[in-house]
């Protein structure tokens, strides 16, 4: 287990896939985050959420977007 970085429940860990960690998280589903995220930022849970809404809407088909650092502008 680890934690969801946008609301700090508990999540299952996905399986790590290049430099990005997973997270399955009860209240946001399926999701990675790029390590570029964790390293140069410290959003609140509004900006995790606005940031996952881009990552999906970039990526509506996929099994577990990546919000990526740009996602936060």
């Amino acid at each position: 287990m680890t934690t969801c970085p946008i609301c700090r429940s508990e999540a299952a860990a996905l399986p790590k896939t290049g430099d990005a960690d997973g997270f399955d998280c009860h209240e946001h589903g399926k999701f990675k985050v790029a390590s570029s995220v964790f390293a140069t930022k410290n959003p609140n849970r509004e900006q995790w959420e606005a940031a996952l809404k881009r990552a999906e809407t970039r990526q509506p088909d996929a099994w577990a977007p990546v919000i990526l650092i740009d996602d936060f502008r």
